[in-house]
């Protein structure tokens, strides 16, 4: 987990497929197997959280270099969206979508901070973790928490090596990363 202190600044990022995923698939068919028969859709994404000394960097600027740090987003073949600390409900945004999130329990992440901190110029960035987002859903809506969880104890979390939390997905602001922040907010109020 972090090391980071509660006046350190965060960012979670989210690294969605814009290519059919695979893998979302083949949990949609072995939770089906396991007995979940209503489950129509799953969705993943990869969880980042970063942590950054107090001043942190602006966001535009941070969000712009993740977007060019290849070891994190491919724009050929990935969305990638953000939640600051700044702008995160403490009980999530995404009203009734629930979301699991499944990190390792010792997933060693040193040598990727020293990485996005140096080449990449996250400066000021202390530590980071790392996870799955799943998303689950039946009859066109999202799928209950009791659901997420389940599913979590089932097949999408190992309870030797990895820990999961079930959350409300926060509202996320969509990123692109020639755009920074100020073009991804500008594309969506004349949406």
């Amino acid at each position: 987990m972090s090391a980071s202190s509660p006046q350190d600044f965060e960012l979670e990022i989210a690294v969605d497929l814009i290519v059919p995923d695979n893998t979302a698939f083949t949990v949609l068919v072995a939770l089906r197997e396991l007995g979940y028969a209503a489950l129509e859709r799953v969705e993943r994404a990869q969880i980042v959280r970063l942590w950054f000394a107090q001043p942190a960097p602006p966001l535009d600027e941070l969000v712009a270099k993740i977007g060019h740090a290849e070891v994190l987003f491919n724009p050929n073949k990935h969305r990638l969206s953000y939640v600051s600390s700044r702008e995160r409900s403490p009980h999530g945004d995404g009203g009734t979508h629930w979301e699991a999130v499944v990190e390792d329990r010792d997933d060693a992440t040193s040598g990727l901070v020293a990485l996005l901190a140096g080449p990449f110029g996250l400066r000021g960035l202390r530590s980071l973790t790392r996870g799955v987002a799943w998303r689950l859903f039946e009859a066109g809506t999202p799928a209950s928490r009791e659901r997420v969880e389940w599913a979590c104890r089932e097949l999408l979390a190992n309870p030797n090596s990895q820990v999961f939390r079930v959350r409300h997905m926060p509202a996320r602001v969509v990123a692109h990363a020639d755009e920074g922040i100020a073009g991804a907010r500008a594309k969506e109020n004349t949406q």
